[in-house]
């Protein structure tokens, strides 16, 4: 049997329609870039789907690995403790299973954005554009 892997990208969630809008689209273009992994967002809070239903949408997806990504810039309350807690991940391994269509399905979990490269000349390039 093949691996066929899923990704969480997780957002903040916001009332604001724009924060899902764009969490959601870095999800699609994802997706549109690497169709063979089944890309799912899900937000924390304020919008939908939640983490739990983001999860769930996985059934009959066929995935047998989940690696789940905050689409967040840095580390605080939500990616230290509250994620972990919903994914229910091993605090010692950052890894966690969850069952799919009734198999255990791993998941691992990503770090925040940060301070990557990509970032940083993303950066400079929105300020070249108001420039």
């Amino acid at each position: 049997m093949s691996e066929k892997i899923g990704i969480l990208a997780i957002g903040h969630g916001s009332r604001l329609p724009y924060n899902k809008e764009v969490v959601t689209a870095i999800a699609d273009t994802i997706a549109e870039k690497h169709p063979e992994y089944v890309i799912i967002p899900g937000f924390m809070e304020n919008c939908g789907p939640s983490v739990e239903e983001a999860l769930q949408s996985f059934q009959g997806t066929g995935v047998t690995r989940i690696a789940a990504v905050p689409v967040f810039l840095a580390s605080g309350v939500h990616i230290t403790e509250d994620i972990p807690e919903i994914l229910g991940l091993d605090s010692k391994t950052n890894e966690g299973k969850i069952t799919i269509d009734g198999n255990e399905v791993p998941i691992v979990y990503g770090k925040p954005l940060g301070n990557h490269p990509l970032l940083a000349d993303l950066v400079f390039e929105r300020a070249k554009e108001v420039l």
